[in-house]
């Protein structure tokens, strides 16, 4: 497969860690492409705001053909190029502030239809990781491809648990794909790579640092369907994918953990938060978006009436207590109401305490 201009030049510019599809956006209203850009001098690279360090690194890509030889690199290794604005690229990670511009797949592309995250803590419990394998194991089963992060604990139980099923995996690395990390996994990513997906945004040979993770875990949350959390301490990779996951309107469920113990401390705070309580595990199987309706068969939702999806609709997302201001109810009839109308899905939980309407 030969990439063309603008391939080659979005993936020249992919090597900046600053870069994004959100750039190249904010390039199309400008009239700018990124062919334009990397041929450009300092006056172009100033106007389309790219800083000292990125301009420097365009210097010597350019000169060495970088992009191409990383695209025939890629290609002699399996990987898959995963380029913005090609067919093949997700629509699902639109929804983040700053969407990646490439992505390097190796094993199986597109992914399922369906993609539920399963992420938790690397210092998991043994409770944690058989949960997490058999959460893993219950979505594979039902035709799910599981989606984690590729690290110990939880992750690595998740994948493992997937592909014990038979069922599709994903692992989003931290890393260049070509990179095994952490040390341990690597007959279970040699495995990932034959029978799921493994993917990275960042170029081949990206050794593993502190500040990629957190970009690698908003990939998780933006590809998820539904992220289910399992183990997290407060301060975490898993409680960050989560939030994010919130705020860009994915479902979040969480396995309830005891109050004593530090490992769960973040992963129930996420449950006063707003996240389903996962009680047993074939709930993800039964209440599967609109399936979870079939709960209130003998009341229906309230539907286009309802005064709360009104004033939704009118004002935005609101608080309860903005709502209940607002359409003269208790907080506690309101509650009632919107677990009613998401079983539906005429409304979705917008963030931390916040509603708003659904798709009509």
């Amino acid at each position: 497969m030969k990439l063309n201009d603008r391939e080659i030049a979005i993936l020249t510019l992919n090597a900046w860690e600053g870069f994004s599809a959100r750039t190249l956006i904010g390039w199309d209203s400008k009239g700018l492409s990124p062919e334009i850009v990397l041929k450009g001098n300092d006056a172009l690279w100033e106007e389309a705001g790219l800083p000292g360090k990125c301009r420097m690194l365009l210097d010597r890509s350019r000169e060495g053909s970088w992009g191409r030889r990383e695209a025939d690199k890629a290609f002699s290794m399996g990987v898959r190029l995963v380029i913005w604005g090609n067919g093949d690229y997700p629509g699902k990670l639109l929804d983040l502030p700053r969407p990646p511009a490439v992505l390097y797949a190796k094993g199986s592309w597109p992914p399922v239809p369906r993609t539920d995250a399963v992420v938790g803590t690397r210092r998991c419990s043994p409770y944690g990781a058989r949960v997490g394998r058999e959460v893993a194991t219950r979505l594979a089963e039902s035709g799910y491809c599981v989606l984690s992060g590729g690290a110990l604990g939880i992750d690595g139980a998740a994948h493992t648990g997937a592909l014990e099923a038979g069922g599709k995996t994903m692992a989003i690395l931290g890393t260049g794909i070509d990179v095994t990390y952490p040390l341990g996994h690597e007959k279970l990513f040699s495995r990932i790579a034959e029978e799921g997906t493994l993917v990275s945004e960042f170029p081949l040979s990206t050794e593993a640092r502190p500040w990629r993770f957190p970009r690698r875990n908003r990939i998780i949350s933006a590809l998820a369907d539904r992220l289910v959390v399992v183990e997290a301490p407060s301060k975490s990779g898993a409680i960050v994918t989560a939030r994010l996951a919130m705020e860009i309107g994915r479902e979040v469920w969480v396995v309830p953990g005891r109050i004593d113990e530090w490992v769960c401390k973040g992963s129930n705070a996420l449950l006063w938060d707003g996240a389903h309580p996962l009680v047993e595990i074939e709930d993800l199987v039964r209440f599967d978006g609109t399936l979870q309706g079939t709960l209130f068969k003998e009341e229906g939702p309230g539907g286009n009436s309802s005064r709360i999806l009104q004033a939704l609709r009118l004002f935005g997302d609101q608080t309860v207590d903005i709502l209940a201001s607002q359409v003269k109810m208790g907080a506690a009839d309101i509650l009632v109401e919107l677990s009613r109308m998401e079983a539906f899905g005429l409304v979705r939980r917008s963030g931390p305490g916040r509603w708003s309407a659904g798709k009509s």
